[in-house]
């Protein structure tokens, strides 16, 4: 698991294990893929994350037909035993937090917006631990890659002819 993917998975299940009423936190890709989660309960994470991507890529919808300009900034659910939040974590990513009746929805909200704020700043540091590996590799490593793409070209226009 990279380093990304662990932080993020740590910080969740640190907020999980502080909220007794918090029963779930799901951090996925904006088209429902998981990235990571902590749970008091068992959950189906790879379900539950296509389900919030669909129903938050809904509250964008429904924001645009609103009149707004930019995506909604969050989704509340709510049913008699269960409030579910879900919230854009920057561009790629949604966080989706599960609690009983017992959590208020304030609390809830808030508690979102942190763990965005956290979760963001732990992908700004990821992409930049990126960036700075692949500047430090010598020239000669990066140059497969580009003669890689020379030949594709290359190959695509003799197809093309």
């Amino acid at each position: 698991m990279d380093k990304y993917k662990k932080a993020c998975r740590d910080e969740l299940e640190q907020l999980v294990a502080r909220e007794a009423n918090l029963n779930a936190a799901l951090l996925c890709s904006v088209d429902g893929l998981p990235v990571a989660y902590a749970a008091s309960v068992d959950i189906e994470a790879d379900a539950i994350a296509a389900m919030c991507s669909s129903m938050l890529s809904l509250g964008d919808a429904l924001a645009i037909q609103g009149g707004d300009d930019e995506e909604c900034i969050q989704v509340v659910t709510q049913s008699r035993g269960h409030t579910v939040a879900l919230i854009h974590a920057g561009t790629d990513m949604l966080l989706a937090l599960m609690g009983s009746s017992e959590l208020k929805l304030g609390m809830l909200l808030g508690h979102a917006r942190k763990e965005v704020e956290i979760i963001i700043d732990l992908m700004s540091k990821s992409e930049q631990e990126k960036q700075q590996i692949e500047e430090s590799k010598p020239t000669t490593q990066k140059q497969p890659a580009l003669l890689e793409e020379l030949v594709k070209r290359v190959m695509q226009e003799a197809q093309n002819r």
